[in-house]
């Protein structure tokens, strides 16, 4: 359980790499070949604000998947084959126009997982952000991912700054707000993944600390409300929040005879989803339902589909598989469909 905790922290370096081209040993292949290449930056509302944040931010950005429709003029970013993509042709600047997605969250919103060389997680593009951005071309032609993910982040950490990650405002919500202000109509999407990080203290050892699980919930009922309050504020009537719901890892367990256990941590995750999809209704954000792992461990599948979904069997690491990140960005597909229903 201890390695487990430790794949949570994913490693998260004070100031993210440049250009994430993961070397050939990932377990996946090369984990850059179905994206293009994805480049730190920050579109700042002033043109040398953006130079001088370039160097400095955690952020991420695509450019469009390669052949996508409106992913013309992003030549320069085409795929992880080297660090073309360093010279700026992959950099949108305040100069750019969107559509721009924009993520924030934990490990998950940057496609945590582990490889051989680094077992506790590193980042790909093969998140659901990632799948998310060429699902949704269709919809938003062109559609670029801003990830402002940061491993190892509570929903209170995203807006004061505490966390491993450096952000040009101080703080992940408060640099994707104002990335935000700084695209007025350019940001057609944002989605919001925390609370994970909260409450997996409480779940070590092959036992639930309920008193923990009480107070971390809590944390996360008045932080979350107020990350969304900030990011309505920022964006136009027209920007689609989406708010994501949380499967439970810890059903696997169950696959190594902790059923107990294993059954313990559904009803923590249930009261999490419950005060998550309160505050995302009450801000109007529609909520992403994340397919639970198992309502019940003793459900037909469930044990198996945790283990498919994550990496727990595998590795006892409690990232999703590219498998699960597909389910998740399914999950915010269908609710931006029904989001954008209710716009009219």
């Amino acid at each position: 359980m201890e390695a487990r905790a430790a794949s949570l922290a994913g490693g998260a370096p004070a100031t993210l790499p440049l250009v994430r081209r993961p070397g050939p040993n990932a377990r996946h292949g090369t984990l850059g070949s179905r994206r293009a290449a994805r480049v730190l930056a920050f579109a700042a509302v002033a043109a040398v604000a953006a130079a001088t944040a370039l160097a400095t931010t955690g952020v991420l950005l695509s450019a469009p998947p390669a052949g996508a429709s409106g992913a013309g003029g992003a030549s320069g970013a085409s795929g992880a084959s080297g660090a073309s993509g360093a010279s700026g042709a992959g950099i949108r600047t305040a100069s750019s126009s969107g559509p721009y997605y924009v993520a924030i969250g934990a490990s998950e919103a940057v496609g945590v997982q582990p490889v051989p060389r680094h077992p506790h997680g590193v980042r790909t593009d093969q998140g659901y952000a990632d799948d998310l951005t060429a699902m949704e071309q269709r919809r938003w032609p062109g559609l670029r991912l801003v990830d402002f993910g940061c491993p190892g982040i509570t929903a209170q950490g995203a807006l004061d700054g505490a966390g491993a990650c450096r952000y040009p405002s101080g703080s992940e919500v408060g640099t994707a707000v104002r990335f935000i202000e700084g695209h007025p109509g350019e940001v057609v999407l944002v989605t919001v993944d925390f609370g994970f990080n909260d409450i997996w203290p409480c779940l070590t050892h092959h036992h639930v600390d309920e008193r923990c699980a009480n107070t971390a919930i809590g944390r996360v009922a008045r932080a979350v409300p107020e990350i969304l309050a900030e990011l309505r504020a920022a964006g136009d009537r027209r920007l689609l929040i989406v708010g994501l719901q949380h499967g439970d890892p810890y059903v696997a367990d169950a696959y190594f005879g902790q059923v107990t256990f294993a059954n313990a941590t559904v009803a923590v995750f249930d009261r999490l989803n419950d005060v998550l999809s309160a505050a995302y209704a009450r801000a109007g954000a529609v909520v992403a339902q994340v397919p639970d792992t198992g309502a019940k461990v003793a459900a037909p599948g469930a044990v198996q589909t945790a283990c498919t979904q994550t990496w727990m069997c595998a590795d006892r690491n409690i990232h999703p598989t590219p498998d699960g990140y597909r389910v998740i960005a399914g999950a915010i597909a269908s609710a931006i469909v029904r989001g954008r229903a209710r716009a009219g």
